[in-house]
């Protein structure tokens, strides 16, 4: 899975968004009329978090990281993008740290009833 699906949202760039529009004064929507209004957002977006969170300590470069979201026939799925010198790490040995972050990602969102997948974009 080497190129960016249609539906692609870069969440970084999500987040700067409303980080500009509140330093320059233009109405955000507060957080509880998003949870109410798509609550698969705030799915998406605490797993993002969990997944960032977790890769900052596992790479050498912590500011190439790239996380973005799309959807397949499997549900929500985070697109996660590594310098090329990081990806092994994050891969591990037989694919183990990955799939350990896969788990911790996917645990993170247990009771919300969305199973978010992770994905390594080249």
């Amino acid at each position: 899975m080497s190129e960016r699906p249609p539906d692609f949202v870069d969440l970084e760039e999500e987040e700067d968004l409303v980080e500009r529009d509140e330093a320059e004064g233009l109405p955000v929507a507060p957080d509880e009329e998003l949870e109410e209004e798509d609550n698969g957002d705030d799915v998406i977006g605490r797993a993002a978090a969990v997944l960032k969170y977790i890769v900052e300590r596992i790479v050498d470069d912590p500011s190439q990281i790239s996380i973005g979201a799309t959807t397949d026939d499997r549900g929500p799925v985070l697109l996660l993008s590594v310098a090329e010198d990081d990806r092994g790490k994050i891969i591990g040995r037989q694919g183990r740290i990955i799939q350990a972050i896969r788990t911790i990602v996917k645990a993170a969102t247990v009771g919300t009833g969305a199973r978010v997948n992770v994905e390594i974009v080249d």
